[in-house]
C-alpha cells in the first residue's frame, strides 16, 4: 500500500554567514550529549559481543605456590614450592558459547538500530527547535512592524490632536496602545532569546550566527511502505532474538561440561621451584574432566523461563510499537494535509488584512475613520502575520514529523 504525500523543503539562502538546517543537523549529530551516551552503548555492546568469542579460545594460566611449615608430617618439606604453566580447553558445554555469541549478535545489531533511531528523533528535534526559532523570530519582526506602525498612528494623532482635530482620550487611546505594542514586543524577544538557548542545547553548541529560513515547494513522494523498516521495530525483534538465544544458552545446564588442560610444573625445596632432593624436580600433567551437574535447585529451569519471558515480553513491544507507528503515520498525513489548507487561508487572511489596514488608514487621513478603527486594522494585521507564520512553518514541522515516521530522512 502506498501513500503519495507531495510536499518536501527547498533550503533557501538568506546569508552566507547564516547557518542552515543541514549545518545543524550536522552540529546536533556531532555534538548532542545525548547521542554520544546512545554511541557508547553501541560501542559496549560491540566489545560484549567480542568478548563472547572468548569461550571458543584456550585458557593460559601462570602459578606459583611457596609452603614454610613449622612441622613436617611424614614424607613432607619443611619448605616446598611450585611453579606451573597449564593451558585449557572447553571441550564442549552444551552449546552454551555458541547460542552466548548469538545472543551478543543480536543485541550489537539491535543497537545499531537503536542509535540509529536516536539518530532520527534528534533530527527530528533540531527540526523542531530549528523551526521554533525562525517562528519566534518572524513573530519579533511581526511585533517590530506593529510597534512602528503604532507610532507612525500616534505621530499623525498628535498632529490631529494639536489641530482639534480628534479628542484627548482618542490620543491616549494610541499611546496606551503603543505601550503595550512595545511590551509585546519585548515578549516575543524574550520569547526568541529562549528558543535559541533551546536550539543551542540540542545542537550541543554556541550559535554566533544567525539561522537561515526555510521555504517550500512540492515535489517529493513518500511511500507508506517504508514503516515497516523502520529501526526501532527491528531493533526490538533482534533484543527479542537475543533473549530466545540466551534461553537455550540456560538449557547448556542440562548436559554435561567436558574440559582438557595441560600443565608443566617445577618443584623445589626452599622458596626456589628450581630442584627437590628424592623426587622428580618437574613434572608435566595432562588432565580431561567431565562434569555435569545433575541438580541445582531448579535454577536452569528458572534461567530458561525467564528468558523466554523477556523474549515474548519484546515481542508485544514489537506489536504494541507498530499500532503506534501507524497511529502516528495517520496523525502525521493529516496533519500534513490540514497544513496545506491553513497555509492557503492565512495567506489569503493576511493580504485582506493588509488591504483593510490601507483603506482604513485613508479614510482615518480623510475623517471618515476613528483611531479606534486603525487600532483594531493593526491588530488584525499583526494577528494575520503571527497566523500565517505559524501556519507556514506548521507546514514543515507536518512534513518533518512525516519524514521521521517513515524514517525517510
Amino acid at each position: 500500500m502506498k501513500s503519495k504525500i507531495v510536499s518536501a523543503l527547498l533550503l533557501t539562502a538568506v546569508s552566507s554567514y547564516a547557518i542552515d538546517i543541514n549545518q545543524a543537523i550536522e552540529s546536533a549529530i556531532k555534538n548532542n550529549y545525548s547521542l554520544k551516551q546512545q554511541h557508547y552503548i553501541l560501542e559496549e555492546a560491540k566489545l560484549n559481543l567480542d568478548s563472547s568469542y572468548s569461550g571458543y579460545k584456550p585458557k593460559l594460566d601462570l602459578g606459583y605456590t611457596y609452603n614454610n611449615r613449622d612441622k613436617g608430617i611424614g614424607s613432607q618439606l619443611k619448605e616446598d614450592s611450585t611453579l606451573s604453566a597449564t593451558i585449557s580447553y572447553n571441550l564442549f558445554n552444551g552449546f552454551m558459547d555458541k547460542y552466548t555469541i548469538d545472543s551478543s549478535k543480536s543485541l550489537y545489531e539491535s543497537s545499531k538500530l537503536t542509535y540509529k533511531a536516536s539518530r532520527e528523533d534528534l533530527i527530528l528535534e533540531v527540526k523542531n527547535s530549528y523551526i521554533d526559532y525562525l517562528l519566534k523570530q518572524k513573530n519579533s519582526q511581526t511585533f517590530s512592524e506593529a510597534l512602528k506602525l503604532y507610532e507612525k498612528q500616534y505621530e499623525d494623532s498628535s498632529n490631529f490632536f494639536e489641530q482639534g482635530l480628534i479628542a484627548q482620550n482618542e490620543l491616549l487611546e494610541v499611546e496606551v496602545q503603543m505601550l503595550q505594542a512595545t511590551q509585546d514586543l519585548q515578549n516575543a524577544k524574550t520569547k526568541q532569546k529562549i528558543a535559541k538557548h533551546q536550539l543551542e542545547n540540542v545542537l550541543g553548541t554556541k550559535l554566533n550566527d544567525e539561522v537561515e529560513s526555510i521555504s517550500l515547494t512540492e515535489n517529493i513522494t513518500f511511500d507508506k511502505t517504508s514503516i515497516s523498516n523502520r529501526s526501532e521495530l527491528k531493533a526490538l525483534e533482534l533484543t527479542s532474538k537475543s533473549f530466545t538465544s540466551l534461553a537455550k544458552a540456560s538449557q547448556s545446564g542440562y548436559m554435561p561440561s567436558i574440559d582438557a588442560s595441560f600443565s608443566i610444573n617445577k618443584y623445589g625445596e626452599d622458596i626456589s621451584p628450581s630442584d627437590r632432593t628424592g623426587y622428580p624436580d618437574s613434572q608435566n600433567i595432562g588432565t580431561v574432566s567431565l562434569n555435569w551437574n545433575l541438580y541445582n535447585g531448579n535454577s536452569d529451569d528458572a534461567s530458561v523461563l525467564i528468558n523466554r519471558k523477556k523474549s515474548a515480553q519484546y515481542m508485544m513491544q514489537l506489536k504494541d510499537l507498530k499500532q503506534q507507528i501507524e497511529l502516528q503515520y495517520q496523525n502525521a498525513k493529516e496533519q500534513l494535509e490540514v497544513s496545506k489548507l491553513n497555509v492557503k487561508t492565512a495567506n489569503k487572511a493576511l493580504e485582506t488584512s493588509k488591504l483593510n489596514y490601507e483603506i482604513v488608514v485613508n479614510k482615518v487621513q480623510e475623517g471618515l475613520s476613528t483611531n479606534k478603527d486603525l487600532i483594531d486594522a493593526n491588530f488584525l494585521l499583526t494577528k494575520s502575520k503571527q497566523n500565517y507564520f505559524s501556519a507556514y512553518y506548521n507546514r514543515y514541522l507536518a512534513i518533518a514529523t512525516l519524514q521521521r515516521v517513515l524514517e525517510v530522512n
